[in-house]
């Protein structure tokens, strides 16, 4: 039976292909919620759809000539872009309908845009404005689009609010997140906040703070990107740049179904976050002083 047959005899099914950050157990809580938002969505619809992790960018690549040969994958999602990334092209030579999350555009592909820009503006205005003169960043890999686009958008913040800063590179694990904020917070001049990239470092970032023999907020503010049980069950909580990811998901799903349907290159952009301030963040001098 060819794949146009398998199409019409089963409710569409739908791919998310992830490159583990944490170990081979350990899926990253923003595709967990993600993925709750796409099935929430894709359930009303009658469609379906998983998160398959792998080792690496190259076994990524492999599976996808298996689902397309199988059948049983209808469109996929592609989620951080990177360096001369082939996976779209890849998957649409393939006859995979692609939606990608975050950007690039890609010829052929829908694209669900995440303003990662004014994400990180809006962080270090937001912690800039508080007072802090200093302000670290552990950032995801460096080769992914998202984290270039941040890394701009920070350096152009820095400069436009004349304040300083240091960024260090994680790779979004628990690990990294504790070994960088070791460092960035032993350096001749400390910064007074840290913005993490997500959620699993800022986590792991307080633990580090802490082992150090420093007081959150007190000593320095921590502000995570995106939410999670993690950051709200931290102590103290942790201060996010929110954005729903669980509502992401069903904008996901939603551009998925109209791909699928033969929308091809629909392009969704997605509001920018929000800055939920809760223990972790404050004003320095008022901190220090009351």
């Amino acid at each position: 039976m060819d794949n146009a047959a398998v199409m019409r005899n089963r409710p569409p099914r739908f791919g998310l292909g992830v490159q583990s950050k944490n170990g081979p157990h350990g899926t990253d809580p923003f595709f967990e919620d993600l993925l709750a938002g796409m099935e929430e969505a894709l359930d009303l619809a009658g469609a379906s759809a998983f998160l398959r992790q792998f080792t690496s960018y190259g076994e990524e690549l492999e599976a996808y000539p298996r689902w397309a040969e199988s059948g049983d994958v209808d469109a996929v999602v592609i989620a951080d872009s990177q360096e001369d990334d082939s996976r779209a092209k890849l998957c649409l030579e393939l006859g995979l309908p692609v939606v990608i999350l975050g950007g690039p555009p890609v010829d052929g592909a829908s694209l669900v845009d995440v303003d990662n820009s004014g994400g990180m503006e809006m962080a270090v205005n937001y912690l800039s404005g508080l007072g802090h003169k200093v302000i670290g960043r552990v950032s995801g890999p460096k080769h992914l689009h998202h984290t270039k686009s941040r890394s701009m958008a920070f350096d152009q913040a820095l400069e436009r609010r004349g304040v300083t800063g240091l960024s260090v590179e994680g790779d979004y694990s628990a690990a990294s997140g504790d070994l960088r904020t070791r460092e960035i917070l032993s350096v001749a001049t400390p910064p007074t906040a840290v913005i993490y990239d997500n959620s699993m470092m800022a986590v792991a970032g307080l633990g580090a703070a802490k082992d150090l023999g420093l007081e959150v907020p007190s000593d320095v503010s921590l502000l995570a990107w995106d939410d999670g049980p993690a950051c709200r069950l931290a102590s103290p909580p942790l201060s996010v740049l929110s954005l729903d990811v669980h509502e992401l998901g069903r904008t996901v799903a939603d551009v998925l179904m109209e791909t699928y349907s033969g929308a091809v290159q629909t392009v969704v952009h997605v509001p920018t976050g929000r800055i939920v301030q809760r223990g972790s963040t404050a004003d320095p001098a008022h901190v220090r002083t009351s």
